[in-house]
């Protein structure tokens, strides 16, 4: 039963009393019957706007679910890492697997001149272990391909 209802019922309670209307006491009676009557009206009202907000929050739950969508990308590889090196930039020119469970991670060449690093998946120690030539020959050689496009 619904609080409207309640009040309603309440209002033939007292209406079935038949009591005298001149009486002060029934005066006080109907005067508590209108304001649960009155009370009653506004908490059905106030139900009726938190389902109508509520419907709202929903509708807008579901916009800003699409907005996420679009703005964090789930094109990213399964490490989370999506080819950035470890420092969180995006200009990685290596790349190196963990042995451990094969994250691919991304790295530049401040990266590399530490010697070694932390898996940010697995947590394994990595150590980089290059000879200098190797990577003055890769970047020649990088140099020399972009010569020719």
């Amino acid at each position: 039963m619904k609080i409207t209802e309640k009040a309603a019922y309440v209002k033939g309670l007292v209406e079935g009393l038949e009591l005298d209307p001149k009486d002060k006491q029934t005066k006080v009676f109907k005067a508590l019957v209108d304001l649960v009557n009155e009370m009653a009206q506004e908490i059905s009202d106030l139900e009726q706007c938190y389902d109508d907000v509520c419907d709202q929050i929903d509708a807008l739950d579901e916009d800003l679910a699409g907005v996420e969508d679009v703005l964090y990308d789930d094109d990213e590889d399964e490490d989370g890492l999506d080819g950035v090196c470890s420092c969180g930039c995006e200009d990685s020119a290596y790349e190196v697997t963990c042995p451990t469970c094969g994250a691919v991670i991304g790295l530049n060449e401040d990266d590399l001149g530490k010697g070694g690093m932390t898996c940010p998946k697995c947590g394994e120690t990595l150590e980089f272990d290059y000879d200098e030539d190797e990577l003055d020959d890769k970047d020649d050689a990088e140099t020399e391909s972009d010569k020719l496009d």
